[in-house]
């Protein structure tokens, strides 16, 4: 079972950063990502950005250790490399862009095929994925952050359980994370902070 201090150790400020902008050297991008919990979206996705930030903030509640992030990617490419390199580990891109990753075609054909997992479905046509090497521990967290106390997906309750998920992942040929599979196992709720108050309920954003 996760621990609000195993928390801590996994994930070491709720914002906007833009990918790429050459105005920081990539020894503070490295330092700067690695305190955070990175997801980025595609500028040119008029809902996956705002999608993302809920998202975001929906796990900074649940986790705050995780410092989660939105960020924006000027183009698909640049997402595929982000998440090939482990430069961020999450993204936020609609059904047929994650196929396009995950199987290096189309705009990302350069970048070639990129071992990505499924994290969570979200609103149509969005999914949450993810490196096939993302921390299993972080994974589950991040699920868990997307669901509310009453264990309801805050986004789409149609692939809510294991074999809903799988079925659909699939159907994408993505395969379900580890980690999120392991949530839907058990999805038990990780300690309350030390300070032993409730974690404060989520808002369905169904």
């Amino acid at each position: 079972m996760i621990t609000r201090r195993g928390c801590l150790k996994l994930f070491t400020l709720t914002g906007v950063a833009w990918i790429g902008s050459g105005h920081a050297s990539y020894r503070q991008w490295i330092v700067y990502r690695s305190e955070r919990l990175m997801i980025v979206a595609g500028r040119w996705e008029p809902g996956a950005f705002p999608l993302t930030q809920e998202i975001s903030t929906d796990i900074n509640r649940a986790v705050p250790e995780s410092r989660a992030e939105a960020s924006r990617a000027p183009r698909l490419k640049r997402i595929a490399r982000l998440i090939l390199t482990r430069q961020i580990e999450l993204a936020v891109v609609s059904l047929d862009e994650a196929r396009q990753i995950a199987m290096g075609e189309g705009a990302v054909q350069s970048v070639g095929p990129v071992p990505l997992r499924v994290l969570v479905f979200l609103r149509d046509p969005y999914v949450l994925v993810c490196h096939a090497d993302f921390d299993r521990d972080k994974a589950y967290l991040t699920v868990f952050g997307l669901f509310d106390e009453a264990g309801s997906a805050l986004y789409h309750p149609q692939f809510a359980t294991l074999s809903t998920a799988t079925r659909r992942a699939n159907e994408l040929r993505i395969p379900l994370h580890v980690g999120a599979r392991e949530f839907f196992l058990n999805p038990e709720r990780p300690p309350a902070p030390e300070t032993g108050e409730t974690i404060p309920p989520a808002v369905n954003r169904e």
